[in-house]
């Protein structure tokens, strides 16, 4: 709204004639009415007549010498604009040299990553050909199930342990002669052979029993049988223990008057005490003997190991990818930063250039306006010459009266050649464009291109 504000004096200004070349004036100059009765009673000019009175040729040979200072005056801003479009006009730019120099970069990274990126890509293939093979071998269809960390496995068994060792060190402590101290030492090393032999029986023993060979299954039944057999010894050998040091210590089981059958009579266990000793054996082995089977690694013997193998080595490869992606990148950046430095600069030269060619049409504007208000005062004075002629004569005006008096100077586009230059300059940033978008489609199709040889590794 200001700049509009500020422009409109000016543009008035600029649309009134010079002083001394309004119509009105032109009559005080040239007595134009006087000399339009004059003719007028004479007839003249005559009413065939084609050429411009002689008045009227007065009055375009007074305006044409301010015309001519102000036509001059436009050509010279005509030039000055011309000039300065040609020293602001954007420079040719190479655009093919980032992208040469990426693409050597390129293919020098290629070859320098091409034997590491192979062996990765080896090492992961054989690792997953291993695991088919073992898996078509093993007549194996699921996933290998384990948990990604042993330390809540360890804490359990760790947990189960801890269980059996205080309430046994309680147990043995009623009767031990040594008193809590020696019922726990006793129930630690109890807790603790009986939790490894429940875990070596899970891991060595109900794993091996499921596997698809029979040399191994049976192996693996007779580890089950050994360790189940050496655990049933050694809590039946605990809960004897527990009776007799019940009976040194001279205390008489009371088993009431009750005359029915007791199972544990056939174990010759006689106090409660032996048998919950026997009990919580028999439950943290059960326990120690799952996590072995399936808490620590998959039930299949080797199933876990062999899909560990093939996971670390497939992301082993896929960091080295990452990796290797990154450097291959990094000239392909390189060349997308130089080109777009490249065109940026190109836009800001023809944007220079587009401000000086708004400047140059401003002055432009002001000097035609001058003129056009010229060409209307002698139109003006003109018309009044004719006005006044038609008005006083007898015989019928000439027929070029009707028609618009010349101009008192040429008619110039003198922005035709700035104009010009400005459409070669977007034409030449439009091909810029295209060229630094096409280099980059083609650099872009090479790095793709590159990281899939290497992920076919080098042909033979």
């Amino acid at each position: 709204m200001d700049g509009g504000q500020a422009k409109t004096p000016n543009a008035r200004a600029a649309s009134k004639p010079p002083q001394g070349m309004s119509a009105a004036a032109l009559d005080k100059r040239l007595g134009l009415k006087r000399r339009a009765r004059a003719d007028a009673a004479r007839n003249l000019p005559r009413h065939d007549a084609e050429d411009l009175s002689e008045a009227e040729l007065a009055v375009i040979e007074a305006v044409a010498g301010e015309r001519g200072r102000i036509d001059q005056a436009r050509n010279d801003a005509k030039a000055d604009a011309e000039r300065r479009l040609r020293t602001l006009a954007p420079a040719p730019q190479d655009f093919s040299g980032p992208a040469l120099d990426a693409r050597w970069a390129l293919k020098h990274t290629a070859g320098r990553l091409a034997h590491d990126w192979g062996e990765a890509a080896r090492r992961a293939a054989e690792a997953r050909g291993d695991l088919d093979a073992f898996k078509h071998a093993n007549e194996l269809r699921r996933a290998a199930v384990y948990p990604r960390s042993t330390i809540l496995q360890t804490g359990l068994l760790f947990c189960a342990a801890v269980f059996e060792a205080l309430f046994s060190a309680a147990l043995f402590a009623e009767d031990d002669e040594r008193g809590l101290l020696g019922g726990a030492i006793t129930a630690i090393g109890l807790s603790g052979a009986n939790v490894t032999l429940g875990f070596l029986a899970g891991f060595i023993g109900l794993r091996y029993l499921q596997h698809v060979r029979l040399p191994i299954k049976t192996g693996g039944a007779v580890a089950f049988g050994a360790l189940t057999l050496l655990a049933l010894m050694l809590n039946l050998f605990a809960a004897d223990w527990r009776d007799q040091l019940a009976a040194l210590a001279g205390r008489q089981v009371d088993l009431g008057s009750d005359a029915s059958f007791h199972i544990w009579s056939l174990l010759q266990l006689d106090s409660p005490q032996a048998i919950i000793l026997l009990m919580l054996g028999a439950g943290v082995w059960v326990f120690a003997a799952l996590k072995g089977y399936s808490g620590f690694d998959d039930p299949y013997p080797d199933y876990g190991k062999m899909d560990r193998a093939a996971r670390d080595a497939a992301e082993t490869l896929s960091d080295f990818r990452a990796d290797a992606r990154l450097e291959l990148e990094a000239p392909v950046n390189a060349a997308r930063a130089a080109l777009a430095a490249r065109l940026e600069k190109m836009r800001a030269e023809f944007e220079a250039m587009s401000k000086a060619f708004d400047a140059a049409a401003i002055k432009m504007e002001s000097l035609d306006a001058k003129a056009r208000s010229l060409d209307q005062a002698a139109a003006d004075a003109v018309h009044l010459y004719r006005q006044e002629n038609t008005a006083l004569r007898t015989a019928p005006a000439p027929a070029y009266f009707g028609t618009p008096p010349p101009a008192a100077g040429p008619a110039l586009d003198a922005l035709a050649g700035s104009a010009a230059l400005i459409d070669d300059a977007r034409a030449r940033l439009a091909d810029a464009q295209t060229q630094s978008a096409a280099a980059l489609e083609g650099l872009l199709s090479e790095l793709d291109a590159a990281t899939a040889q290497l992920d076919r590794g080098p042909t033979t």
